[in-house]
């Protein structure tokens, strides 16, 4: 049977690869869940904000010129999701034999994350799997799939 890769975000699939000629028993395949833990939080911490969410082809919203105007007269920065730093520090993972799971600790980061209909404040994902995403997270699962036969 061959072994598939599936990675969801919010219940969506976002992914969803049958990996020819690997069996689902060829061992561990934590170390590669991990690896692509570590590197889709560093993408959704760093790059996502960076690029205003173009690193997930996800194009944030820009601010609102009056919440733009009052984020610069108290001090803060004038990038959107960025305040205190905190919701973008605050990515974390849980990694089994079998899966990994990325979340955002917030709470409140799910209501810009969250694709469900708003009124009020646009969305702007953090979490998703662009194109680049997606190639990186088979190629994390090739690599350790070539180590194990070597």
């Amino acid at each position: 049977m061959p072994f598939r890769l599936e990675w969801s975000i919010e219940g969506q699939k976002q992914l969803s690869r049958n990996l020819r000629g690997i069996s689902e028993t060829m061992g561990n395949w934590q170390p590669a869940f991990k690896k692509v833990a570590k590197e889709l939080k560093e993408v959704f911490s760093n790059d996502v904000f960076a690029t205003k969410g173009k690193a997930i082809d996800e194009r944030w919203a820009p601010l609102k010129p009056q919440y733009l105007a009052q984020k610069r007269a108290q001090g803060y920065p004038a990038d959107p999701l960025v305040k205190t730093g905190k919701m973008q520090k605050s990515f974390k993972s849980m990694v089994k034999m079998d899966s990994a799971t990325v979340w955002n600790s917030i709470a409140y980061a799910k209501y810009h994350q969250s694709n469900k209909p708003r009124k009020k404040i646009p969305r702007r994902a953090m979490m998703k799997l662009g194109n680049n995403q997606k190639a990186l997270v088979v190629k994390i699962f090739h690599t350790h799939f070539v180590k194990k036969l070597k």
